[in-house]
């Protein structure tokens, strides 16, 4: 605006000074044309371009005047234009950059906490303000000097109630520290409060300690007289343990000794389970004292052997039987096979079964391959089947490698260990030789093998070749090896066993002997 000023006085200055030209060039042409007129008028003339001059350098003085108060130094008129351009633009970006200023500063007031609408309606008024500054199209100084006027207002009346809104902040922040510097004298109260709770505490801790110290010395004094007893109940069980195994040593070399010398007669082996109490080959069948109060069951087998016998032969029996129906005195049996017809089942002959025993289950242990039918296969579950139908149970098993693993504990608890040496029994045939087993795996379970064996002679238990023990459960090639029965019909059995009780009650006093 005040360069717009500026402009005009320059232009009034300029036209007056023009005006006063063309008088003076009117005036000296009338004055050639009209001397005689002019001379008359000169006087006139010259007075009134004294007064001309007068005028026009009192106009220039106060355009310079004009000029020093608004603030160009520039006298040329172009050179005063690019100026009175040059501090507008100044004015513009100033007015710009304070905008982004009261923007920033009503940010951080409202981030620090300050509200109301005020601060919101004095930034939206500078922004308005600026914005009409800078947008005016017939910029002028006075209408500058007035957006600036009202610029400055504004501004003063942000700067206003942002004060204000600081001043209600920190008061609301010194009413905040009144109340937690109340909060603060309670918790150091309660602070030093606990302090003296705990300086108590930890005295009576000290005291306490000294007294847990003065038992710990008394413990210490104790655990070491029971160390010490401790050191010598250790040496004695030391020497207990040693001369207990010293004994047990002895004692399995005694079991060793009597059954090598009983084993010196290969015909004794083992006690009778009963006697042969009635025969009748007319119906194939027999009568024993096994009985079911010694734990017999129907479908077991047993091993016949003559009554004449110093013992129970090993592998010469007069055959087999298997029990019908097992009764409280006497139980019925079936003739199964005869050895001999020459030497037949009679009356008083032995009862004999390897896998059961009247006063507890025979046990047995199974290592190594069980080649039951001699195909060069493992037939244990078929073997272990045979020994629990006859009433024995199976404690330990150690297959080959290519069957199973080891199962069961081998203890003196044991009657028998069972083998199958392939020399005495060799297979028929080779079979399976690719089973996937590999050398270490071989040789690990030898070891195994030779382990249970030396462990079984250590604890006592008797040898005893598969063959024989086929022998005595009754074992036939050809014949099928039978399982654990599904299902049993109670009342057929009953009237069966009913109509043989009753046959024998008819049967004659006297024994029935085979023609020789």
């Amino acid at each position: 605006m005040a360069a717009a000023n500026e402009s005009q006085g320059l232009k009034i200055a300029v036209a007056v000074f023009v005006t006063f030209t063309v008088l003076l060039a009117v005036a000296t042409y009338f004055s050639y044309t009209s001397y005689s007129q002019a001379e008359a008028k000169l006087t006139a003339t010259e007075g009134k371009l004294s007064t001309a001059n007068k005028a026009s350098s009192d106009a220039l003085t106060q355009i310079e005047g004009l000029l020093a108060d608004i603030g160009l130094k520039s006298q040329d008129t172009d050179a005063i234009k690019v100026e009175n351009k040059a501090n507008l633009k100044k004015v513009d970006d100033e007015v710009t950059a304070l905008t982004t200023q009261v923007n920033e500063m009503v940010t951080k007031a409202q981030a620090a906490g300050a509200t109301g609408p005020e601060l919101e309606d004095a930034k939206a008024k500078v922004q308005q303000i600026a914005a009409s500054y800078r947008e005016d199209p017939d910029k002028s100084y006075n209408s500058a000097l007035s957006r600036i006027s009202s610029l400055l207002k504004n501004l003063a009346l942000l700067t206003t109630q942002v004060s204000l809104n600081y001043v209600d902040v920190k008061r609301n922040l010194e009413g905040a520290d009144g109340v937690n510097a109340q909060k603060l004298k309670v918790e150091a109260d309660a602070l030093t409060k606990s302090k003296e709770d705990l300086a108590a505490e930890g005295e009576k801790h000290v005291s306490e300690r000294q007294t847990i110290l003065a038992r710990v010395d008394q413990y210490q004094t104790d655990n070491a007289k029971m160390q010490t007893e401790i050191a010598n109940l250790t040496a004695k069980l030391r020497q207990v343990e040693e001369e207990g195994g010293k004994k047990l040593a002895l004692a399995q070399s005694n079991v060793r000794d009597i059954r090598s010398r009983m084993e010196l007669k290969e015909t004794v082996l083992d006690r009778p389970d009963g006697v042969i109490t009635f025969v009748d080959y007319t119906r194939g069948e027999v009568h024993t004292n096994v009985t079911r109060s010694k734990g017999a069951r129907p479908q077991m087998v047993f091993t016949i052997f003559d009554a004449g016998s110093p013992g129970l032969p090993t592998d010469k029996p007069k055959g087999t039987v298997e029990l019908l129906q097992v009764g409280e005195k006497e139980s019925i049996a079936r003739i199964v096979q005869t050895t001999s017809t020459i030497e037949p089942i009679r009356t008083g002959d032995f009862v004999y079964s390897a896998a059961w025993s009247p006063n507890e289950p025979m046990r047995f242990a199974l290592i190594g391959k069980m080649d039951l039918n001699r195909d060069g296969k493992d037939d244990r579950d078929d073997l272990k089947r045979m020994i629990e139908a006859a009433g024995g149970i199976v404690d330990y098993d150690l297959p080959p490698p290519e069957v199973g693993k080891e199962t069961g504990k081998l203890t003196g608890r044991d009657a028998w260990y069972v083998v199958d040496d392939p020399k005495a029994r060799p297979p028929y045939r080779e079979y399976g030789k690719n089973t996937g087993v590999t050398e270490n795996e071989t040789a690990e379970h030898l070891k195994k093998q030779t382990e249970a064996v030396r462990e079984a002679r250590l604890n006592g238990v008797r040898p005893m070749e598969l063959g024989r023990l086929l022998t005595y459960l009754g074992y036939d090639f050809a014949a099928v090896v039978r399982g654990r029965a599904e299902a049993v019909d109670k009342e057929g059995m009953k009237r069966l066993m009913n109509s043989n009780k009753r046959r024998a009650e008819t049967a004659p006093a006297a024994p029935a002997t085979a023609p020789k």
